[in-house]
């Protein structure tokens, strides 16, 4: 029996079937990869049905809890398997949208990095490419984040460093260099903060305030670490001085000699 007809069987059962953990445990694809690319067939089938229907769903949070709770359980068995193989199959694109849409960034994460690397295509709808895509993604989550005081690592820093060798719209490229300003910001790291915020002005981004302020705590810091330095050397100097001068011989010494003399 193929994966497909399993799903459907076990399904008729028991209407909870696949919307947790138990469909990843029985829902094995097959091993023949004859069965497979049945099975995968089959599913595609079953994305399109699925993808119908979410349209017909309004509510933003239900189309989310949706995903979450009965479709992405679903399709994660055939991610693992397309992964497994090497796959670039385009199912795998419309499963990482998913996993963003409902903020599953370790998985989201970890699936973008396997799509990068095998060139997967996003799906027809979509106009932006994958890096585009993943750089908008991770950077409005990791807006939220920042702005909830959570740490947003290592997640955007990974995209960032991915980011260095992409061919990405300027916007994007502000965004993402603003928000490495700020969150620089946070960690007192000002040198770091204004070259960010000087490469997000040079992509067209509105950082002038943040990018004053960041300047005038470098200039701050750098002027601490200078007065630091120089006591720090003052007082070295000071102390190999000491350390070179021979010792005077103190006045009550000199005077119990003279005294010793006379007698």
């Amino acid at each position: 029996m193929s994966l497909m007809k399993r799903f459907q069987e076990q399904k008729k059962k028991d209407p909870t079937y696949g919307t947790g953990n138990s469909f990843a445990v029985l829902g094995t694809m097959p091993a023949s990869p004859i069965a497979r690319q049945q099975a995968v067939a089959g599913f595609e089938k079953e994305l399109e049905d699925d993808l119908a229907k979410l349209k017909l769903i309004r509510s933003r949070k239900q189309k989310e809890a949706e995903k979450a709770a009965h479709l992405v359980p679903k399709y994660l068995p055939v991610v693992e398997t397309l992964k497994a193989s090497g796959s670039d199959h385009p199912l795998l694109g419309q499963i990482l949208v998913w996993l963003f849409d409902i903020a599953d960034i370790h998985g989201a994460m970890a699936l973008a990095l396997y799509c990068i690397e095998h060139k997967v295509p996003m799906p027809e709808r979509f106009r932006r490419d994958l890096p585009i895509y993943l750089c908008d993604t991770i950077t409005e989550w990791a807006e939220g984040e920042q702005d909830a005081g959570r740490s947003v690592e290592p997640y955007f820093g990974q995209v960032c460093e991915l980011a260095q060798g992409w061919d990405i719209p300027d916007e994007v490229s502000a965004k993402m260099n603003k928000l490495q300003g700020l969150v620089a910001m946070d960690l007192e790291a000002w040198s770091d903060a204004v070259t960010h915020f000087e490469c997000a002005e040079e992509y067209g981004a509105k950082v002038k305030t943040v990018l004053g302020k960041a300047r005038k705590k470098l200039e701050s810091a750098e002027a601490m670490e200078k007065e630091a330095t120089e006591k720090e050397a003052t007082e070295k100097e000071a102390t190999e001085k000491e350390a070179v001068e021979p010792e005077e011989p103190s006045t009550e010494s000199s005077e119990t000699e003279q005294i010793s003399g006379t007698e």
